[in-house]
């Protein structure tokens, strides 16, 4: 699989973006198989979820939720 790396559109403390390389070892073989809901319960910058929208083309839809109010609100204004 060729990952393409979509990079934040800002800097997060505890940002994901390192982790992608293990993430991507554990993730189910048949997820480019099938239709697929991506859950994110600790969004930050969205590294990940942005690495997941670029890269299985399946995924028909993202939960994503974060405690800082500002930063989901800011989501909600850019989707």
């Amino acid at each position: 699989m060729d990952n393409k790396i979509a990079k934040p559109f800002f800097k997060w403390a505890g940002g994901k973006t390192q982790l992608i390389n293990e993430i991507s070892k554990v993730l189910p073989s048949n997820i480019t198989k099938s239709k697929f809901t991506y859950f994110e319960p600790f969004v930050g910058s969205g590294a990940i979820l942005f690495w997941m929208l670029n890269n299985f083309p399946k995924l028909e839809k993202a939960v994503i939720n974060d405690i800082n109010e500002d930063l989901i609100n800011t989501y909600k204004i850019i989707a």
